[in-house]
């Protein structure tokens, strides 16, 4: 249950992040939508079953998360430098305003 709670925070958050930045073309929030997705529960995954959670693995994988996002983007949008600062300002808001949601819901859910 939180894997998938954790993805839906994550789509809604970035998702709405790209759209106030100008990115609101169906095209477009359904790009972002699928690789938030595939991102987000590949690296919950591996997270969960495969690597522990550390700091050096949560990194790895986040710059892993940032790469594939920004190469996914940049072949929907055209590469440039903004693109990537929106995706990594994207990534660090919905990991820390995601977490911080994640604990809350699951804390009342319990």
């Amino acid at each position: 249950m939180s894997i998938l709670l954790a993805c839906a925070l994550t789509v809604l958050i970035e998702t709405g992040f790209f759209a106030l930045c100008g990115y609101r073309k169906g095209e477009q929030i359904a790009v972002i939508v699928c690789v938030n997705i595939v991102t987000n529960l590949t690296l919950n995954l591996l997270l969960r079953y495969v690597l522990p959670y550390t700091v050096p693995a949560v990194l790895a994988l986040e710059l892993g998360v940032l790469a594939v996002e920004y190469a996914v983007c940049a072949l929907a949008f055209g590469r440039s430098g903004r693109l990537f600062l929106l995706i990594m300002l994207a990534n660090l808001i919905s990991f820390g305003l995601g977490g911080l949601l994640l604990r809350l819901l699951l804390g009342a859910l319990a």
